[in-house]
């Protein structure tokens, strides 16, 4: 099963013990910015592939955001999340999604933290799910020149209530990366490392998942 933050994959299934399988993420994260001056209107797309030992989860996220300034930006879209389980066909989630990101630099680290807000909707049920992410990453590039380097990032999950087509409230699931990364332009970013995904279900499913990340980030050189 996937470890997406809904049941679709992991509820049909229950053992006494945790779940552990290998799982392989790749996404495409993007911005891009009409002009290098703050304030200043923006656009979001981050593109999911992820495949597990049932399926197949894609997302499609769009937004559009307003830069407020260096270390301030606050974004508002939406997000198609089609679940393909084998034999089984397709399922379909769509979320309104907000969030608040800010970011620093100091020495050779760069902070980002970035708080999410969903509203779930799923097929097999009229319920709507409440979620809030929290997402704190560290990147460590000792040499400017040189460009690589090292990423770390979590991101905990929390559901505010259940919803009559599985959502749960609580503690939903936590997501822990660690691994190095290319910076192959000002505006392009790779990474590749290891995630590991604990999600809570019966049974819980602790994923282990090669994740591969390329980040592009658009901004005109001057105005």
């Amino acid at each position: 099963m996937l470890a997406l933050g809904s049941s679709t994959l992991g509820s049909s299934t229950a053992h006494a013990q945790d779940q552990s399988e290998f799982q392989l993420w790749g996404a495409l994260l993007s911005t891009a910015h009409v002009s290098s001056n703050t304030p200043r209107l923006a656009f979001w797309l981050d593109i999911h592939a992820r495949r597990g030992e049932a399926g197949t989860v894609h997302i499609f996220r769009p937004g559009v955001g307003l830069v407020v300034n260096d270390w301030l930006s606050l974004w508002a879209g939406y997000a198609w999340v089609p679940v393909f389980t084998d034999g089984a066909g397709r399922r379909d989630e769509h979320r309104l999604w907000q969030q608040v990101i800010l970011g620093t630099k100091a020495w050779d680290f760069t902070f980002q933290s970035r708080t999410r807000f969903e509203q779930r909707f799923a097929e097999g049920g009229d319920e709507v799910g409440f979620r809030i992410r929290e997402f704190v990453r560290v990147n460590w590039q000792p040499n400017e020149r040189n460009p690589l380097g090292i990423a770390i990032w979590d991101e905990l999950f929390l559901g505010f209530n259940d919803t009559d087509w599985g959502a749960p409230a609580g503690f939903d699931q936590n997501r822990l990366f660690v691994g190095p990364f290319l910076q192959a332009a000002p505006w392009a970013r790779l990474e590749i490392g290891y995630l590991f995904v604990y999600l809570d279900r019966m049974p819980n499913v602790r994923a282990h998942v090669l994740a591969i990340n390329l980040f592009i980030n658009a901004k005109p050189a001057s105005d």
